[in-house]
């Protein structure tokens, strides 16, 4: 459990089993391993094993010795490291008895370790007096079936380093022989010895000197200097046969076999050579099974087969030939050939190891991992311990059992028992790599990656392990990570897999690259990269079809299709899984009808593992994609039928839930997508779609705080494909945050204007791989095999026919507004339009028509977020009397509105002038003080300044002012309003509004009045109040309902309430792309708390009836041409008012006295009506003019109002006039 901890990087636990093993009585040698390697697990430690390891590999042993004692600093070596350090000491003769003291005490603690005595037994038969020990112990070795061979092969070179033996060395050879009859090299050997020994001639012959050094140097594993030696040798005597020999065996171990082969061929030519055949035979097999791995790298496992079948046949009992075999056997699929191998194998050596391990891995890819697990359970203590130490094969009982768990789908099962495998073995990166794996089904990455990373701290060149972090880049999609890992796997160290993987990996990082530029408008220099790629995918029809994937990616389908077609061609039966990867493409290319042949046609067929994987992701993706048709189509229910299967097999999933969340969002449950999305943007925080897809739920629930997170995520990906930046501008645009929807668009369309020719002359390519399959099986198949694979969405939908796609940025536009805070309906496209236009050749398509989406969608944007500037003249005038209720109003409203961020702010400057007329005499006493004599002209004039703030995507609008100054009284007035839609309903709304507003019904109320008889002030009347207002309108019936409350105060005029209630319904009569007709009823009552209508000093001078109600029919009529926007509106019905009466002087209690006067009261009903008209003309792109008149009568009133103005966009203005059209009015206007 210690040593467990060391190797788990948890000192803590080490340490106290340390402490443990310590308190016992005598100390066991077990505490002095684990205290040394607690010791060695620090970092400076591990860094001089590394070092002391590199020193040995070069052959400078008396360095490694060095920097191995420091190490030790003066203990006893321990366990795997004891073993290291003692082999390596072993090659200095002068520390030859610390080597043999050393081994021994090893071999006394680990009886059992096979591989420490190998060793040992080595250095025993290397030294001249210990070799007949040495011998003897490679001789007892050559029986353990897991260092058989080696064991076996030192034997024999210890012989043949003794030359013709003695006569007390002759039983070594006849053991020797006893076990290899046939080994004509030894006999030869033996028999020179007998030879000498009988004719006493034994000191006749002598081996050459060079020769000998050589040997000696292959003993001790020292390649230079056997190589310098025999070289020496071989340029005195070019045809010396044990130097061509030796230099042979010195090219096998540096793994140079062509040249091995050749030098032994040489040697076994001469005279004297035939001791070298085993040799020669040797390289020639391994020369042979290297080739046939080199074959399998390549994926030719048929080469490779027919390699090996001949090497089987010249070596029919070789165990090599069989493993290396079934190996490849595995790779091409053919999983019952190679069980059968591995068994042949098991047959004649039971327990060998690499035999049970492949069969345990083909019983684990045929789903039969019960199979593998009674395997382990029926192996014998002593085959067990030939799979390694107790912890390794506990390890790969508890991977059998996970692989077990996941079979039935019970994934947290499969990791607790990967779990207890990487705590037994915690070194085996392939079993951490598999739990690492189902970390990433259960969407766990931190986990997986922690997994992986941890053994790469503790073994940071450990080449297995930077493997398996490169696999894992892979699995989750981060390449760069999986390239940047390779980098530290050096060249020269790279098995073929991994050189395959390389391959792949810079592949796909290239791919990626040129993706991302094609995105960004680069289309040549894409294609230019997609081009330098060619000769690494050539040969691969797989990585041939995932180039031509790329093609159709960077917008060149005809490129595509022609290599997906060649790829399929090389291959005359293509198999299973080929024909998957061709279908992914032509998902990607949107050809359903063939991705659904494929599915069905493959569906029966014997698929491995790794095929039965495809499969299912291939499925799983094609549902999802007919679930999103359908619910593009508007049939939810098949929609989630269809999507149903998918969320079952994987619920967790991102791409299903996400597919699952979007039909929530279609049916108008807003709330329940973006509960959806949430979890899924924690496990995904960096993928495009789940960002957009997250956000726009977001912002349809109200969150938009979440929804704006989501956003910035997703312009930190820097996406540059016009579709995705058009769709996260709408989503911003429907926040109100017009400027970050601009800035994206403005990208979306530079990317679709450098793209703008390669686009018009890809029309003509046909985006559909091929029009149909060549490669589909004919033959009936059973409704039940088909039935787990849905038709195509388009065939659901349409009935077989092909689909018209709208345009989903359109569909959802916001309303036309001909400049900004300009209220007009959502207006629909005309379908009937669009559709002429693509039929008729004769008829022109205007600009708009044939701007892309995103165009579009930036020129509305950029409308609505024009600056401009409005200069206009209104003139109001009524017919009451004169000098008192009378007025003439004259104003020149000047405003400049201009963007500031995603708000907009207003200067307003409006000169006002106003005329009442001369009081007339019969009407002096009902003005001021009362008093006689004539009051004279009524009049004044002014200029009213303010500033405005708006806010659209909160609907709320505030300004602040003064009345006009000039006026006889001059006083704040601004007010604040919001006006929102109710809950997710866009179409009913609710508008709140408080506000400081002077009343305009007189010159007293609105500018003040002073009595020059009498020297009396007053007037400049405001109403402090709030309004409330809730609306329905569905574009077929609207509805709407107030209600307002207001404190009326003035200069030296009695205070006043007033309030308001009323509310109406409407119907659209006519609601078409350009013109609309509306008729309904409206109700209004309204009552004040005083009577303030007359003009006497304190009143207010304006209409203030104690009730008042009306009753009207209303119908409004507005139509737009391209230029032209215009609306005719009126009212007719029935009011009624009632008026209590006042005193003459409200407010003044001793001009009342002395007056004793009263206004009478008075109640009336009559008809009443208005009628308006307003109009806008479009000068050019950026000038209008537009003009309004209005006529209000009731009885004894009538109104006259008429205006101009001119308004200068800073923008372009090309989308269609407002409808209905909203003039521009003084900010003082009624």
């Amino acid at each position: 459990m210690g040593l467990i901890g060391v190797k788990q990087n948890k000192p803590q636990q080490a340490q106290t089993y340390l402490t443990r093993l310590q308190a016992l009585s005598p100390v066991p040698w077990q505490a002095v391993q684990l205290e040394q390697d607690i010791a060695l697990a620090q970092p400076q430690n591990q860094a001089l094993l590394d070092e002391a390891r590199r020193l040995a590999d070069a052959g400078e042993r008396d360095k490694a010795t060095g920097v191995f004692r420091q190490l030790f600093n003066g203990r006893l070596p321990e366990g795997t490291i004891g073993r290291e350090y003692y082999t390596n000491l072993g090659f200095n003769s002068a520390d030859w008895p610390e080597t043999r003291k050393g081994f021994e005490r090893l071999m006394r603690q680990n009886p059992d370790d096979s591989i420490l005595a190998l060793f040992f037994a080595k250095h025993l038969a290397r030294r001249e007096d210990s070799r007949a020990e040495g011998i003897a112990a490679l001789a007892r070795l050559s029986t353990h079936p897991d260092i058989a061979g080696d064991a076996d092969q030192s034997w024999r070179m210890a012989l043949v380093w003794i030359g013709p033996p003695a006569a007390a060395q002759v039983p070594l050879f006849d053991a020797f022989l006893k076990v290899h009859p046939d080994d004509q090299e030894i006999r030869d050997q033996l028999n020179k010895g007998r030879q000498q020994n009988t004719s006493g001639a034994t000191s006749g012959w002598q081996q050459d000197p060079l020769v000998a050094r050589g040997l000696k140097a292959l003993e001790r594993n020292d390649h230079a200097a056997a190589e310098e030696a025999f070289a020496a040798r071989l340029k005195i005597k070019a045809d010396d046969v044990d130097a061509l020999g030796g230099l042979g065996v010195v090219r096998q171990q540096q793994n140079r076999l062509p040249e091995a082969e050749q030098l032994l061929t040489r040697a076994t030519r001469q005279p004297g050579g035939a001791r070298w055949k085993n040799a020669l035979e040797n390289v020639q097999l391994w020369t042979s099974l290297q080739q046939a791995r080199d074959l399998q790298a390549k994926g030719q496992t048929g080469k490779a087969q027919a390699l090996l079948a001949q090497a089987q046949r010249e070596n029919p009992d070789n165990i090599d030939v069989r493993l290396t075999l079934a190996d490849v056997q595995v790779q091409a699929g053919q999983l019952d050939a190679a069980q059968a191998g591995y068994r042949q194998v098991l047959a004649s050596q039971r327990g060998n190891p690499q035999a049970i391990r492949g069969l345990i891995n083909v019983l684990a890819q045929r789903g039969q991992a019960d199979e593998a697990l009674r395997l382990l359970d029926t192996l014998s203590p002593g085959e067990q311990a030939k799979l390694g130490d107790s912890g390794r094969f506990k390890a790969l009982r508890s991977a059998q059992v996970a692989r077990l768990a996941e079979q039935r789908g019970d994934v947290r099962a499969a990791q607790t028992a990967l779990k207890d495998a990487v705590k037994s073995d915690p070194d085996n990166v392939w079993t951490r790599f598999d739990l690492a794996r189902l970390y990433l089904k259960t969407d766990e990455a931190p986990k997986a990656h922690v997994l992986i990373d941890e053994l790469l701290k503790a073994q940071p060149n450990n080449i297995d392990a930077l493997y398996t972090s490169a696999l894992l880049s892979v699995e989750m999609g981060q390449w760069q990570d999986a390239q940047t890992t390779f980098a530290r796997i050096p060249v020269d160290q790279r098995t073929p897999d991994m050189k395959a993987l390389a391959d792949e990996i810079t592949m796909t990082v290239q791919i990626n690259l040129a993706i991302g530029i094609a995105r960004r408008g680069q289309r040549q220099e894409a294609l230019a990269l997609l081009d330098r790629l060619q000769p690494v995918a050539s040969g691969s029809p797989e990585r041939q079809l995932t180039l031509a994937n790329a093609y159709i990616d960077a917008g060149e389908p005809a490129r595509g299709q022609e290599m997906a077609l060649a790829a399929i061609a090389q291959a005359p039966a293509p198999s299973a899984d080929l024909m998957l990867q061709y279908a992914g493409l032509l998902l990607a290319a949107g050809d359903d009808v063939q991705v659904n042949a494929i599915l069905r046609n493959v569906q029966g067929q014997p698929m491995s593992a790794q095929t039965r994987k495809r499969f299912d992701d291939l499925l799983y993706r094609y549902r999802i994609r007919q679930a999103d048709l359908l619910r593009e189509g508007g049939d939810l229910a098949g929609a989630y039928d269809t999507l149903a299967p998918a969320l079952a097999q994987r619920p967790d999933d991102i791409q299903a839930v996400s597919a699952f969340a979007r039909m929530y969002t279609a049916n108008g449950d807003s709330a329940r997508a973006f509960e959806l999305y949430k979890p899924l943007l924690q496990r995904q925080p960096n993928d495009p779609q789940v960002l957009l897809g997250a956000a726009d739920a977001a912002v349809k629930a109200h969150d938009y705080g979440f929804a704006g997170k989501a956003l910035s995520q997703f312009r930190k990906l820097e996406r540059n494909d016009p579709q995705t930046l058009t769709e996260a501008a709408r989503i911003y645009q429907s926040m109100g945050q017009t400027g970050a929807a601009t800035e994206l668009l403005r990208k979306a369309v530079a990317i679709e204007q450098s793209e703008k020719q390669r686009a018009m002359a890809a029309q003509a390519v046909p985006t559909s791989i091929t029009s149909s399959n060549p490669f589909a099986a004919g033959g009936s198949r059973s409704l039940a095999a088909a039935s787990a694979i849905p038709a195509p969405a388009q065939v659901s939908l349409s009935g077989g026919r092909a689909l018209e796609t709208s345009n989903a940025l359109e569909t959802s536009a916001p309303r036309d507004t001909a400049y900004p805070g300009q209220i007009a309906a959502q207006q629909p496209l005309s379908a009937a339009r669009a559709q002429s236009v693509r039929g008729n050749p004769f008829m022109a398509a205007t600009d708009r028509d044939q701007a892309s989406s995103a165009q579009q969608a930036l020129n509305r944007i950029l409308e609505q977020r024009s600056g401009f500037v409005s200069q206009g003249l209104s003139v109001r005038s009524n017919n009451s009397e004169s000098g008192l209720s009378k007025l003439t109003v004259v104003e020149t409203p000047l405003e400049i509105n201009v963007p500031a961020g995603d708000n907009r702010v207003a200067v307003r400057v409006t000169p006002v002038w106003l005329n009442a007329g001369s009081v007339k005499s019969d009407a002096s006493a009902r003005f001021g003080g009362g008093t006689s004599g004539a009051a004279g002209s009524q009049s004044d004039k002014g200029v009213g300044l303010a500033i405005a703030f708006e806010r659209p995507e909160e609907g709320l609008k505030a300004d602040i002012g003064t009345t006009p100054m000039g006026f006889k009284y001059t006083t704040v007035a601004g007010g604040a309003s919001v006006d929102r839609p109710l809950g997710d309903n866009p179409d009913l709304r609710y508008g709140l509004n408080v506000s400081r507003r002077p009343v305009t019904d007189s010159v007293t109320s609105f500018a003040g009045s002073t009595d020059e008889r009498s020297g009396l002030s007053w007037g400049g009347v405001t109403a402090n109040g709030g309004r409330g207002q809730i609306s329905y309108d569905d574009q077929t019936i609207g509805g709407y309902g107030y209600g307002s409350w207001h404190k009326l105060v003035g200069n030296n005029v009695k205070s006043n309430t007033r309030g308001e209630v009323g509310g109406g319904v409407y119907w659209y009569l006519r609601n078409a792309e350009d013109s609309k007709l509306t008729a309904g009823l409206s109700l209004m009552g309204m009552s004040y708390d005083n009577d303030q209508s007359y003009f006497t000093y304190g009143h207010g001078g304006y209409f203030s009836p104690q009730s008042f109600y009306a009753i009207g029919v209303p119908v409004m009529w507005a139509q737009r041409t391209g230029r032209f926007s215009y609306q005719v509106k009126s009212s007719v019905g029935v009011q009624h008012f009632k008026q209590d009466g006042a005193e003459f002087f409200p407010d003044d209690s001793t001009l009342q006295a002395a007056s004793g006067q009263r206004y009478t009261g008075q109640s009336k009903t009559g008809i009443g009506y208005n009628l308006s008209a307003a109009g806008e003309y479009k000068l050019d792109s950026s000038l209008f003019m537009g003009a309004n008149l209005g006529l209000d009568n009731a009885r004894d009133y009538r109104q006259f109002s008429g205006a101009l103005y001119l308004r200068y966009m800073f923008e372009d203005m090309t989308g269609p006039m407002a409808l209905p059209v909203s003039p521009y009015r003084s900010p003082y206007s009624n």
